[in-house]
């Protein structure tokens, strides 16, 4: 069974390494062969179906030019809880706000999450 702090931590690395990846214009082919890896083993670090081990990190912090410290920044800022009924996320929205959202007797899987603004 996977442990939901170090699931909550993968999904983070896995978030940061996609933007930074896109921020960089790179393809995942184009890094999987920097990184020396199938594209197919480097899809599975974005969507963490697998741990990234450190020694990959390293080589990312390297490629990507950024510190460690890139892929672990902001995992404060989200939080994942819950009851034997409902799970509750609480994280802060690009403008600063804190949005705590609860989640009830889920049957599925929730591929994307949209938040509008509410008109007065």
């Amino acid at each position: 069974m996977t442990n939901k702090p170090s699931l909550h931590i993968q999904t983070h690395i896995s978030r940061k390494l996609k933007r930074r990846r896109e921020e960089l214009n790179l393809k995942q082919r184009e890094l999987a062969r920097l990184l020396g890896i199938t594209p197919q083993q480097f899809s599975k670090y974005e969507r963490k179906a697998d741990n990234i081990p450190a020694h990959r990190l390293y080589q990312l912090c390297k490629i990507l030019a950024v510190t460690p410290n890139y892929f672990f920044d902001g995992l404060e800022e989200i939080s994942l809880s819950s009851s034997d009924q409902s799970f509750w996320l609480s994280c802060e929205n690009i403008i600063g706000q804190r949005v705590h959202l609860e989640m009830a007797e889920i049957y599925g899987t929730i591929r994307t999450v949209k938040i509008l603004k509410q008109e007065p």
